[in-house]
């Protein structure tokens, strides 16, 4: 690995961009908050931020002369972004296109005039009459935190500001996984998305979990289909302005329960979780294609993706998010999802990443880590995850006392 392609990453946790840049034949360079066991054996060019983000530009100068990846959510800092691509060649959306996309008019008008559905904006917030049709989102978010059920009422101008209000739209929840290549949205395919669930609204819209691929036979082409139209229309909004939405980028659906109409969410403009899902589906060097996209080449992407496919994949691979019911030291946790499957919870292997250093402090609501399982059946891979999530924090529990 030492002669292959360096490749820099930066974000909040790249434990997994940093195994697909590895897949793919490059040697990571990453910086990230939270320097997990399992991304310092992955690379020893790994630099964990303690003042997150603010001590990002001084590590990244003594980064290689080497293109740089971001993932989330430092498209919520495009002056950032802005200043370390003055450093190194970004592959990626830079600050103007990451400005225009995390900008939710821009999204509503984008599709209106494609021609396709749109969830209204209210921007900035102010107050609506039917209080319970509507979400209120943080202008820059990540993960789903800070997304809250609107209360309505009279607002004072203050009250909400950097938010932005979202005619809330009900269904499950669709990742579509894209790639800009050759001036078109390719897209990669879609999975499901979970959310952590909870009384308490700070919670209900955490992200937690994904699982996928969808196919054929899990949803209908016209989804596949309509979440191609949209990608190209958003791939084609930004490029009418002179801006660029290259290598892979995500964005997140509602697939109404009634009409199976796709209403669009937001658009993540980098890497995404779900990443992760497709590699191990299809072994797709997927960090390959991101670089290569931005060096005018794609050809193996549009060669290698056509979702009508995904049918033909027999297992379903999964995710899910660890959260702490309580604050706690890290013990070591590997061993413990080892038992998880040597006692049969699973009617599969599962797999922990994310790992936390021993002793790391963990408090309440935070991520632990991460669990991920394949099986044939959708619905079984969430509760394989579910029940291990459980299981492991009951055990964590039992040792840290």
């Amino acid at each position: 690995m030492l002669d292959s392609e360096p490749l820099i990453i930066v974000g909040s946790s790249v434990r997994a961009a940093a195994q697909s840049a590895v897949r793919a034949g490059f040697r990571p360079w990453c910086i990230d908050q939270f320097g997990d066991r399992d991304l310092v054996e992955i690379t020893a060019d790994s630099h964990t931020v303690s003042d997150w983000p603010n001590e990002i530009e001084s590590i990244f100068q003594s980064a290689p002369q080497a293109n740089w990846v971001y993932t989330g959510a430092l498209e919520n800092r495009p002056a950032l972004v802005e200043n370390l691509s003055r450093r190194r060649p970004l592959c990626g959306c830079n600050d103007e296109t990451l400005s225009k996309l995390r900008t939710p008019l821009w999204l509503t008008e984008t599709l209106t005039r494609a021609s396709l559905p749109s969830l209204p904006v209210v921007t900035p917030v102010s107050s609506v009459s039917d209080s319970g049709e509507w979400i209120i989102k943080p202008l820059a978010s990540g993960a789903g935190i800070g997304i809250l059920d609107f209360p309505g009422g009279n607002v004072a101008k203050d009250d909400f500001s950097g938010h932005y209000l979202q005619r809330k739209a009900r269904g499950r929840v669709i990742s579509g996984l894209f790639l800009g290549v050759e001036n078109s949205a390719l897209l990669i395919g879609l999975c499901e998305q979970l959310c952590r669930g909870s009384d308490a609204d700070e919670f209900r819209y955490v992200y937690s979990s994904s699982l996928g691929p969808l196919s054929a036979v899990d949803i209908s082409v016209n989804v596949f289909e309509q979440a191609q139209r949209i990608g190209a229309a958003i791939e084609a909004g930004i490029r009418a302005e002179e801006a660029s939405l290259t290598g892979l980028f995500g964005i997140d659906f509602i697939l109404d329960d009634e009409s199976s109409e796709l209403w669009t969410l937001e658009i993540n403009p980098r890497y995404t979780a779900s990443v992760e899902i497709f590699e191990r589906a299809f072994g797709w060097p997927l960090m390959r294609w991101h670089v290569e996209a931005f060096r005018g080449s794609g050809g193996d992407a549009l060669a290698a993706v056509d979702f009508r496919s995904h049918s033909a994949q027999s297992l379903k691979h999964g995710k899910i998010v660890v959260y702490a019911e309580r604050e706690f030291a890290a013990p070591d946790i590997v061993p413990i999802v080892e038992q998880l499957s040597a006692d049969g919870l699973a009617q599969s292997r599962i797999q922990v990443a994310d790992i936390p250093q021993l002793g790391t402090f963990i408090r309440k609501d935070e991520p632990v880590c991460t669990l991920l399982t394949s099986h044939a059946d959708l619905s079984t891979c969430q509760e394989i995850l579910t029940a291990a999530s459980h299981e492991l924090l009951t055990a964590i529990g039992e040792i840290v006392g």
